[in-house]
């Protein structure tokens, strides 16, 4: 079991993606909702989270509107049809066994002109492909981009790719939480660009549904 600073995580630079006013909010994998009382904060939207942890999401009942336990499939039938204006993923797709098809079912719950948002991480990011490198070993952590509970692994062409499979147009791709030594600067200049997608340890993902 993950500590409890785990579910806290504000994300500023989540919060800065919302481009658009929302008036109904799902945030899936909440926590304890530190984030979504933020979304609620900002937009004064009616917010939902859906939590599996419970203690998280007993939290999350003091912060948020409403919140639903258990993962996504075992509480999707209590969702109602086109129903949000935004759905919000931070760093819970790796999490999924099976996320290409949760992206497919949250078609029904969004609205039509709604947009998901995504956070999920890099499995390029340069500091855990460096110590990949260094130690020869893929030692798993107790969170970050290597973090024991993440099933799938992605880089910023297949997060574009996974999206698209499942129905969506990506808008927009905005590194999070970048490199910014000098160093990788400098590497990354005299190398034509070449380690770009090696810098966010994150990516930003905004999406709506084809057609």
């Amino acid at each position: 079991m993950a500590n409890a600073t785990y579910f806290i995580h504000e994300r500023p630079e989540m919060l800065a993606l919302i481009d658009r006013p929302l008036q109904q909010v799902l945030d899936i994998g909440c926590g304890a909702a530190h984030f979504s009382a933020a979304v609620k904060k900002k937009t004064g939207a009616t917010v939902w989270g859906i939590e599996p942890v419970a203690s998280a999401a007993a939290e999350a009942r003091q912060k948020i509107d409403k919140v639903l336990d258990g993962i996504y499939e075992e509480v999707a039938d209590q969702l109602t049809s086109e129903s949000f204006d935004a759905i919000f993923f931070n760093d819970v797709l790796e999490h999924m066994t099976d996320p290409y098809t949760v992206l497919k079912q949250v078609h029904g719950p969004l609205k039509a002109d709604g947009r998901i948002y995504a956070s999920i991480p890099n499995v390029l990011f340069a500091e855990s492909m460096l110590e990949v490198l260094r130690t020869k070993d893929w030692r798993y952590r107790d969170a970050g981009t290597l973090d024991a509970t993440h099933f799938r692994f992605f880089t910023r062409k297949s997060i574009i790719r996974m999206f698209e499979e499942a129905g969506w147009t990506v808008e927009k791709v905005v590194p999070l939480n970048v490199i910014h030594s000098w160093k990788w600067r400098l590497l990354n200049g005299i190398t034509a660009g070449f380690f770009t997608d090696f810098l966010p340890m994150q990516y930003g993902i905004i999406a709506r549904k084809r057609g």
